[in-house]
């Protein structure tokens, strides 16, 4: 398993711990290396200052004239070598920085082999001899190159020889004729910058041991204490998985976290009391399963709660079937009741509408009464539909042309009476097996309730295309729209937000695709408008079944 995956497997608390002291050690290291890293360049900035500024002191001291005769002598004594090096050795007696001072020339430069013409004593006991030539490195032939041809003061930065650890300042000595005779050298020892860095390295790492350890203790202190409604949460989740329903957090604060678990608190509260009322719904209605002992508690809820949807699914089935069962009923009986003495009633109306001696009032009486006749005529007719005990005769129905002509009847009067436009989206070949009137009651039936909804006019439209496995035919208006209640309701008997209406001519339809073994759906938003999609299987479909 890599770090990357343990780490993620860790609990929060541990989670939040490394990574917190991670990123402390990391602020800590930085700040400990740009300190180092300052003080160091700080001090040699300092060293390299001191030795520039004792050579450009001190070669304003020294005689050109006895250079010159130095230079002369330089294999033997002489006065004027003498006082050089009397001088010279000045520099380290005045200033205890300084581990000493030499005049030089250069004696081949390519080679890096540099003539000394004079030195301090303090050299002669350093190396146990007296130095003639001097060997020097990249740094240094670059810092005397530097300061011959600028004629100014240059330095080098910390270099290493076979003597130790310097900085070394050069300052250019003339002659009357301004040529650079020599080089006075000022040499640093730059060991005391190991020491210094040593010292601060303790210092920092003392700082840093010292700083780690109180920042692991408080953190370890605080991350307890902050996240301890945390832990008590995650205890109390377990205790809920295990069928313990009764468990109460502590409240220790009202922080968040303290919210939290009050929250927790009431949610174990309703899970309880939703487990006695699912055991004593459970025991009233005999649908407890028999279940292991060793079963947890949670899972027992669950079951009950399985068992008593499955029981509920089951009572509404059997209560629409018994409905139905009375709908139909009450349908054949209003058919053998009511419509032959309608018919009758119809017949005579008629006959006296052809009547010449009658006013125009009795004219309308009449046409009204035999208006209201039809409407009732209907309503059986819907009746009927309920009673019928099977499909008719199923076929292969060309679904885009029935669509076509489910349009253009209602398009007359959804222009007429309502101005209303109707537009339409029809996908060719999409083929369905049923029955082609009622397939064609139902797209007439719901386009008619769509431009009823209309008051005010708008846009009907109807599409039909197909998803591979079913026909849909979708039917959206801009009318009044329904809410969730309405929706909740609509199909059922004797239920319609017409003001003359009774429910079953959707009922109908709801039974028409059922039988085609299809569905309604219905989506729709109060003042927005109703969009109904009827699912009808395809007919290669149904032939392969």
């Amino acid at each position: 398993m890599g770090i990357k995956q343990r780490f993620k497997n860790l609990q929060l608390y541990h989670k939040l711990f490394s990574l917190t002291l991670l990123i402390t050690f990391f602020v800590l290291c930085t700040t400990a290396g740009f300190n180092f890293f300052l003080h160091s360049k700080l001090l040699t900035d300092q060293m390299t200052s001191r030795a520039e500024g004792l050579a450009s002191l001190w070669k304003t001291t020294i005689a050109p004239e006895d250079i010159e005769k130095a230079l002369e002598f330089i294999e033997t004594s002489h006065p004027a070598k003498d006082r050089l090096i009397d001088h010279v050795s000045l520099v380290h007696e005045q200033n205890s920085s300084v581990l000493g001072a030499y005049l030089m020339t250069v004696d081949d430069l390519e080679a890096g082999r540099f003539k000394i013409i004079a030195a301090s004593r303090h050299y002669n006991d350093f190396f146990n001899e007296e130095v003639k030539h001097y060997n020097g490195g990249p740094e240094f032939i670059s810092a005397f190159t530097q300061s011959m041809n600028s004629n100014s003061v240059s330095s080098t930065s910390v270099y290493r020889d076979q003597f130790g650890t310097w900085i070394t300042a050069f300052a250019p000595i003339k002659n009357q004729n301004g040529a650079v005779i020599a080089l006075l050298g000022i040499d640093l020892d730059a060991s005391i910058l190991k020491r210094s860095q040593a010292e601060i390295l303790l210092l920092l790492a003392c700082g840093f041991i010292a700083v780690s350890l109180i920042v692991y203790f408080v953190l370890r202190w605080g991350l307890k204490k902050v996240l301890q409604p945390v832990d008590d949460i995650v205890c109390g989740i377990k205790q809920v998985s295990a069928g313990n329903f009764n468990v109460s957090l502590p409240i220790h604060d009202q922080s968040d976290l303290g919210q939290l678990s009050l929250k927790f608190n009431e949610m174990t509260v309703q899970l309880s009391t939703l487990f006695a009322t699912l055991t004593a719904a459970s025991d009233q209605l005999k649908t407890i399963k028999e279940i292991n002992e060793s079963t947890p508690l949670l899972e027992t809820a669950i079951g009950q709660m399985e068992s008593l949807l499955e029981h509920t699914k089951v009572q509404k089935e059997l209560q629409h079937a018994e409905k139905m069962n009375a709908i139909g009923q009450l349908a054949a009986s209003v058919a053998h009741e009511i419509r032959n003495p309608l018919t009758v009633v119809k017949g005579f109306l008629q006959i006296f509408s052809t009547k010449e001696k009658m006013s125009k009032e009795e004219v309308m009486f009449i046409g009204l009464m035999i208006e209201e006749i039809n409407r009732a005529e209907s309503i059986i007719n819907d009746y009927l539909e309920l009673a019928k005990p099977d499909m008719a005769k199923s076929e292969r129905i060309d679904g885009s042309d029935l669509t076509v002509n489910a349009i253009d009847l209602m398009s007359t009067y959804a222009m007429m009476s309502k101005n209303i436009v109707l537009k339409s989206d029809i996908q060719p070949n999409v083929n369905v097996k049923g029955s082609k009137n009622e397939l064609k009651q139902v797209l007439i039936n719901i386009l008619k309730n769509g431009i009823e909804a209309m008051k005010e006019g708008g846009e009907l439209e109807l599409t039909l295309k197909d998803d591979g496995r079913n026909a849909i035919f979708t039917i959206s208006d801009t009318g009044i729209g329904m809410t969730a209640e309405e929706l909740d309701r609509l199909g059922t008997a004797f239920y319609s937000l017409k003001e003359k209406g009774t429910g079953m001519g959707l009922m109908v339809c709801y039974q028409i695709i059922e039988r085609m073994r299809g569905r309604i759906e219905v989506y729709s938003n109060k003042g927005e408008g109703t969009t109904f999609k009827v699912y009808v299987p395809l007919a290669e479909d149904e032939e392969e079944n």
